[in-house]
């Protein structure tokens, strides 16, 4: 078996790569309803292209902000701010956990709150977002908040 150096940062920024040419929403909704993705099932292959895709989408609808919730009794929202706000097919309470994670380990945050600014490479260009993270009790989300472009 190949061992993969590559960290989540990294393997984040190359699933943002992949996604520049597709349909962000088209492929958040196939990622929510499991028809995408590592055909494997590998929790970190599908949160971190869900998580690639959440900031692909966020940018090219210049959104203030993107945020997934769990809420206490194991709900799973995937709101977007961007002109209004509306709900996008949220991913399982498994892979949106496993997205959580993901941000909290690329900023080394594992307190209840915090936020870090995050710098994308995209191909010849860069992003610098921000995650943010609440967690109270069983309730945790993860807001992702975009630049004004």
């Amino acid at each position: 078996m190949i061992k993969d150096d590559r960290n989540y940062h990294q393997r984040l920024q190359e699933f943002c790569d992949c996604y520049l040419e597709s349909d962000p929403q088209k492929e958040l909704e196939r990622a929510s309803k499991g028809v995408s993705g590592d055909p494997s099932g590998d929790l970190d292959e599908l949160g971190l292209k869900f998580l690639g895709l959440l900031i692909f989408y966020g940018a090219s609808e210049k959104a203030k902000k993107v945020f997934i919730q769990r809420s206490k009794d194991g709900k799973v929202s995937f709101t977007v701010e961007a002109g209004g706000q509306y709900q996008l097919p949220p991913p399982s309470v498994q892979v949106a956990d496993r997205i959580i994670s993901i941000a909290r380990s690329i900023t080394h945050i594992d307190a209840d709150q915090g936020k870090e600014l995050v710098s994308m490479g995209l191909r010849n260009d860069r992003i610098d977002i921000t995650f943010q993270f609440n967690r109270k009790g069983a309730e945790e989300s993860l807001s992702i908040l975009f630049p004004e472009l």
